[in-house]
C-alpha cells in the first residue's frame, strides 16, 4: 500500500467535483452492468502475434524440445502450434527497458512456466496455464502484456484500459499491481489496482485520469464499470485479459461476476487463464471465454514439504475445542500458530472462545475491512500476535517464518486446500507441524487427505484409512442403488439437417434471414457461377486481356460482358479466401445429410426430496447443461410412495438430449454425482427415513 501513496494523491478541484458527483450517483443506486451488443460497435483491428523465434530455438529438434520440457519440471503441453520453450530473456524479444528492469530486480532467467508460457502468449494465442503458487506466473503474463499494449495507439481522454487482470483476492491484486509497477515507470505506462473493502473515491480518481492496465477483483470492477453510467471507465479498448488463480475464483463464487465482465469485452480479445488446478467446473468457462487455447501444465501436483510433520485426528465435533487447547499448550511457546476454519462466522466464534480461555488472538477473513486485514497480517508477521484464526483466504501467499503450527480445525474439502494450508509452516528450512481434525461426518474428504499424506511420504493413520474404506463401501452400495433406480431409457434417432432453399424472388423487408442463412444463400449462389475458365487470384481478368490485345495489336479485342467480369471477380474472391464452391452433386449430398440425436431418460421420482432438488433446480440444470453440452428438461409428475399411477401419466424423470453419446454420458455422470453426494450426506447425518435403502 505504501507504493500506492503517490498514486492516491490528487488535487484538481474539477476532478474532486466530478468525484463527489460520481460517489453520490453510486450511493443513490447501484446499477447493474448493462449487456453489450458487440455487433453494433466498431472495434479497431489490433495485433496479437509479436513472437519471432530466434535461430537457436528454431534449430531444436522435436526430441530436444521434449527433453528440455522434461528438464523444466516436466512441462506438458496440449494444443496445436505451441511455440518451443525459451532459455533466456533475450529469446522472448524483450525491449532494452524491460531487460534492464529484469536485471535490476534480480530476474536471472525464466522459470519453467515463464519459459513455455511467454512465447505462447507472445504469439497471440489464448492460454491455460496450470502451475502452483510461487512459480513465477505473474511475470509470464505481464511481459507479453507490455508488448501488447505498446503496439497500440495511446489512450484518448475517455478510453478505458487495454489490459485487465482479474484476481480472487485483494492481497493478490495488490501483489500483481506492485509487480507491474516495477516495469511501468520506464515504459511510461500506468497500472491501477481496483479492489473492494476500502475507500472507492481514490480508485475512481485514478481511473478517471486514465490507465493502460487495471488489476482488479471482479465485484469492485463491476461497480466501476456501472458507476455514473459508465463514465468512470469502460472496456472499449480492452484487448488483453488475464484470469489469475481461476480455481480460487470458483471456490469463492466469482464466476457470475467474471462472466459479466468478459461479456462486456470485445469477442476477439486475447485471454490468458492461470490456475493451480483445472477442476471440472472450469472446463465450461474455458470453452466459453477462450478461443482454441494452448494448455501448459508445469510439474505434477504440489505436495506438502518434508519439513512439515503431519498429523490427522479423527474426532467428534464436540471434542475438537478441547483437543485444540491441548495442542496450544504444547506448541504456543515455540512460535506462532495459525488455525484454519471453513466460514467467517466460525472464525469469529472460535476467536471469542480462545480469548475466554486466556489465549490472545485475532481473526482474518474476507468480511474484515481491508485496512484491518493488512494490520492483522503485519502484526502476525512481526510476531506481535502469536495466534491467528483464519479462513482459506490466508492459505495462499502468507509467509511467516516463525510459524510453528498449523491446525485445520475444520477439515479442508479438497487436496489443494490441504496442501496450501499445511504449506504455511515448515518454510525456509524450518521445522513445522500440521494437525488436521476430521469428523466421521466428513468422511468424503478423507480420500484427498490420504493422497496428500502418501505423496509427501507421511504415515497414514489406521483410523483415517478405516474411515475412508467405510465411505467407499457405502458409496459403492449407493452407486448400485442409483443405477437400479434410474430405470434408464435410451433412444437414438436419425434427424435430417434443415435444407435452406435458394431464393426464387428478391427478398423483401419482411423476409429477413439470419447471418447463417445469408452465408448459406451466398454459397449456393456462388456455386451456380460458371467456373469453366478456372481463373486464379493472380490471373488476368477479361478486361486486362482486352486491354493487352488492343495495345499489342493482336487482333480485335474480345467481347467483354458484365456477367463474365462478375464471374471472374467471384473466382478471385474465392481463391483469396481459400473457398471452393460445392458442385451440384455435393450440394445434393449435403442436402441429404442427417445427424443422430441421442436421448436418455432418467427416472428420479423415488429419490429423497433433497436429492431431487439437487438436480432439478434451475441453477443445477444450467451448470450441467453447460458442462456436458446436452439439453436437460424435467418431465413427468411426482408420485409419493403407494400412490397409484394413472394411465398416460409418468413418474418424475429427467429427459437428456444431445447430438453425441459422450454428451449424454457426461450429463448422466454429473447428475449421478450430485445425487450421490446428497444421499451420502443424508446417510452420514443419520437420517433414517430413507425408505429406499435396503
Amino acid at each position: 500500500m505504501e507504493s500506492n501513496i503517490d498514486a492516491l494523491e490528487y488535487s484538481s478541484e474539477e476532478e474532486e467535483e466530478g468525484l463527489d458527483e460520481t460517489m453520490a450517483n453510486m450511493n443513490k443506486r447501484k446499477k447493474e452492468l448493462l449487456a453489450v451488443d458487440h455487433d453494433k460497435i466498431y472495434y479497431a483491428p489490433f495485433r496479437k502475434n509479436f513472437y519471432v523465434e530466434v535461430p537457436e530455438i528454431g534449430r531444436m529438434t522435436a526430441e530436444e524440445v521434449e527433453e528440455y520440457r522434461t528438464e523444466l519440471e516436466g512441462i506438458k503441453v496440449r494444443g496445436k502450434g505451441c511455440p518451443k520453450p525459451i532459455k533466456t530473456w533475450a529469446h522472448c524479444g524483450c525491449s532494452k527497458k524491460v531487460m534492464d528492469s529484469l536485471k535490476k530486480h534480480g530476474y536471472e532467467k525464466p522459470t519453467p512456466i515463464q519459459a513455455q508460457a511467454i512465447p505462447a502468449v507472445m504469439s497471440g494465442r489464448d492460454m491455460i496455464g496450470i502451475a502452483k503458487t510461487g512459480s513465477g506466473k505473474t511475470l509470464a503474463f505481464i511481459l507479453p502484456m507490455f508488448r501488447h499494449i505498446l503496439d497500440q495507439p495511446e489512450l484518448d481522454e475517455d478510453d478505458g484500459p487495454i489490459a485487465v487482470i482479474m484476481t480472487p483476492t485483494r492481497e493478490l491484486a495488490m501483489q500483481i499491481c506492485s509487480e507491474c509497477k516495477k516495469f511501468t515507470k520506464s515504459l511510461l505506462l500506468k497500472a491501477v489496482c481496483v479492489y473492494g473493502g476500502t475507500g472507492i473515491s481514490e480508485q475512481i480518481a485514478e481511473l478517471k485520469r486514465g490507465c493502460e492496465i487495471i488489476v482488479c477483483t471482479p465485484g469492485r470492477m463491476i461497480d466501476m464499470l456501472a458507476a455514473n453510467n459508465g463514465k468512470v471507465t469502460n472496456m472499449r479498448r480492452c484487448t488483453y485479459v488475464v484470469l489469475d488463480e481461476a480455481d480460487r475464483m470458483f471456490d469463492m463464487g466469482f464466476e457470475p461476476q467474471v462472466m459479466k465482465i468478459m461479456d462486456s469485452i470485445r469477442p476477439d480479445r486475447q485471454t490468458v487463464m492461470f490456475s493451480a488446478t483445472f477442476p471440472r467446473q472450469m472446463e465450461a468457462l474455458a470453452r466459453k471465454i477462450l478461443n482454441k487455447p494452448i494448455e501448459v501444465q508445469v510439474g505434477g501436483r504440489s505436495v506438502v514439504c518434508k519439513d512439515v510433520e503431519q498429523h490427522v485426528i479423527v474426532i467428534d465435533e464436540d471434542k475438537k475445542f478441547l483437543k485444540l487447547l491441548e495442542l496450544l499448550g504444547i506448541y504456543q511457546e515455540r512460535g506462532s500458530v495459525l488455525i484454519f476454519v471453513d466460514k467467517q462466522e466460525h472464525a469469529d466464534e472460535l476467536m471469542k472462545e480462545l480469548m475466554k480461555h486466556s489465549y490472545p488472538c485475532m481473526s482474518l477473513h474476507g468480511g474484515i475491512d481491508q485496512y484491518d486485514r493488512d494490520s492483522t497480517i503485519l502484526d502476525f508477521k512481526n510476531g506481535n500476535i502469536k495466534l491467528l484464526v483464519a479462513t482459506s483466504v490466508a492459505a495462499r501467499g502468507l509467509d511467516v517464518r516463525h510459524l510453528i503450527l498449523v491446525v485445520n480445525y475444520d477439515c479442508p474439502n479438497h487436496y489443494e486446500d490441504y496442501v496450501h494450508r499445511c504449506g504455511r509452516t515448515g518454510r525456509a528450512g524450518n521445522k513445522g507441524f500440521g494437525f488436521t481434525f476430521i469428523t466421521p461426518e466428513q468422511e468424503r474428504y478423507a480420500g484427498d487427505i490420504i493422497k496428500a499424506l502418501e505423496l509427501s511420504g507421511a504415515e497414514v493413520p489406521s483410523d483415517l484409512e478405516k474411515l475412508w474404506n467405510d465411505y467407499k463401501e457405502k458409496a459403492k452400495a449407493i452407486d448400485q442403488q442409483i443405477e437400479d433406480m434410474f430405470a434408464s431409457v435410451k433412444r437414438v434417432t436419425d434427424v435430417a439437417k434443415p435444407v435452406i432453399p435458394a431464393p426464387t424472388a428478391p427478398m423483401t423487408g419482411t423476409t429477413v434471414a439470419s447471418n447463417q442463412q445469408k452465408l448459406e444463400l451466398a454459397k449456393i449462389l456462388a456455386a451456380k457461377i460458371n467456373i469453366a475458365k478456372k481463373i486464379g487470384p493472380d490471373a488476368q481478368d477479361i478486361t486486362q486481356q482486352a486491354a493487352k490485345s488492343i495495345m499489342t495489336g493482336e487482333g480485335s479485342a474480345p467481347q467483354v460482358a458484365s456477367k463474365t467480369i462478375a464471374e471472374q471477380m467471384a473466382e478471385k474472391i474465392h481463391a483469396k479466401l481459400g473457398y471452393r464452391p460445392p458442385t451440384e452433386e455435393e450440394e445434393q449430398e449435403n442436402n441429404a445429410e442427417t445427424f443422430k440425436r441421442y436421448e436418455e431418460e432418467l427416472e428420479i421420482n423415488d429419490f429423497p426430496q433433497t436429492a431431487r432438488w439437487k438436480v432439478t433446480s434451475r441453477e443445477a440444470l444450467a451448470q450441467i447443461c453447460e458442462y456436458s453440452e446436452a439439453g436437460i428438461t424435467v418431465r413427468g409428475t411426482y408420485f409419493p410412495p403407494g400412490k397409484e399411477i394413472k394411465e398416460n401419466e409418468r413418474k418424475l424423470y429427467l429427459a437428456i438430449e444431445a447430438t453425441s453419446d459422450m454428451a449424454i454420458q457426461k450429463a448422466k455422470k454429473e447428475i449421478t454425482r450430485l445425487i450421490k453426494e446428497e444421499l451420502i450426506r443424508l446417510v452420514s447425518t443419520g437420517i433414517h427415513h430413507l425408505y429406499w435403502i435396503c
